[in-house]
């Protein structure tokens, strides 16, 4: 009987494995769908095609190519979010920030399409407002973190504005240049922007 449960066990474990491979599998071609065509114009059959499935197979993983476009989100959110955790190993706080912000701005670059489909689908770039509860708990998340940050610097950054102040002009900050990059249609060079950005945040726009 122990035996008998184990083989069944194994059994499921290499389906779900086959599933999540072809799960994202099928997420990797919509965005190459999606990209090529726009969101708009691609179609499920389209989505199938990239992904060498049949589109009925299609269907049994994701009902729309909305569903599809979410998780592609929730994905991009998750992964922003673990490299985010690996910056926040730097014991220095404001290489801390700089890196967070490098690794935002990297992986945006790396998935400019995704942020061009938002643009598709009516989300203004301009509007800072989170778009669903998980986008509310990210932002909250980040805001924690950089007040954290700046907290930890000490006399290393202004004491005469609260931290949580400073952590939303950082914020503020990082989505202007975002909101730039993505109305100039998510050109390369984000990244570069990240030492800019932060060297206004800390000297400010002054002559020097």
């Amino acid at each position: 009987m122990a035996a008998e449960s184990k083989r069944a066990s194994s059994r499921r474990s290499v389906r779900e494995a086959s599933r999540a491979a072809y799960r994202e599998a099928i997420l990797d071609a919509a965005l190459r769908v999606f990209g090529g065509v726009g969101f708009q114009a691609a179609k499920m059959v389209d989505i199938a095609g990239e992904a060498g499935v049949a589109t009925g197979t299609l269907y049994n993983y994701f009902s729309s190519k909305e569903e599809i476009f979410q998780s592609i989100v929730d994905k991009g959110r998750e992964r922003i979010k673990a490299e985010i955790g690996e910056r926040l190993q730097h014991t220095d706080p404001i290489e801390r920030l700089y890196e967070v912000i490098r690794a935002i701005f990297g992986l945006l670059e790396q998935h400019g399409t995704l942020f061009l489909i938002h643009v598709q689908l009516g989300h203004n770039p301009n509007d800072p407002r989170p778009i669903d509860e998980d986008d509310e708990r990210f932002r909250e998340d980040l805001l924690a973190m950089l007040t954290e940050a700046l907290a930890t610097a000490g006399a290393r950054v202004r004491d005469d504005i609260p931290n949580e102040t400073l952590a939303w002009v950082l914020a503020g900050l990082i989505h202007a240049v975002i909101t730039r990059w993505v109305v100039e249609g998510c050109q390369p060079g984000l990244l570069d922007q990240a030492d800019i950005l932060m060297d206004v945040f800390l000297n400010g726009a002054m002559s020097r």
